[in-house]
């Protein structure tokens, strides 16, 4: 019986052991079981950062995206504006061209004017010896008439 007694107390102390080895290991998980808890916040906390990362640049990129339209667009309206404006110069250049014709018929005809005007007050003095008085002042009358609508630098007079 001693023999079981002894073999009961060393099975007794091997289960002391056991226990505080045991205890150990307990306490060791529980600290496992507190990191590991921490690192899954840490790795929650990361993904969550990671998440609003990844919103805001899609976000970036819609804007970018939508900028990127709007130059487009506007790039075409400048295209039709330019357009617009060669088209609107070419017909500026045909109307000047025109316009430079219309003047040149407009002296031709002012020229033509003054000739004739020279020629009537010509011929008025001569004729003034051979009208009657009244005649000559109605033909001096329509020639000061014409004159008021003819430019002064071509020989007109001041309209009254």
């Amino acid at each position: 019986m001693e023999a079981a007694i002894r073999d009961a107390v060393a099975a007794r102390a091997v289960a002391a052991e056991a226990a505080i080895e045991a205890s150990q290991a307990r306490k060791v998980a529980e600290e496992c079981a507190v990191e590991a808890q921490a690192a899954r916040e840490r790795a929650e906390a990361s993904r969550k950062v990671a998440e609003a990362t990844r919103e805001r640049a899609e976000s970036a990129r819609q804007q970018a995206e939508s900028a990127r339209v709007r130059a487009e667009e506007a790039r075409q309206v400048a295209e039709a504006a330019r357009v617009r404006a060669e088209e609107a110069r070419g017909q500026a250049e045909l109307a000047r061209k025109a316009s430079e014709g219309a003047k040149a018929v407009a002296e031709a005809a002012l020229d033509d004017a003054r000739k004739r005007l020279e020629e009537a007050e010509a011929y008025l003095e001569v004729a003034k010896f051979a009208l009657p008085p009244g005649q000559v002042w109605w033909l001096e009358r329509e020639l000061q008439e014409k004159r008021k609508y003819m430019p002064k630098a071509k020989g007109g007079i001041e309209k009254n």
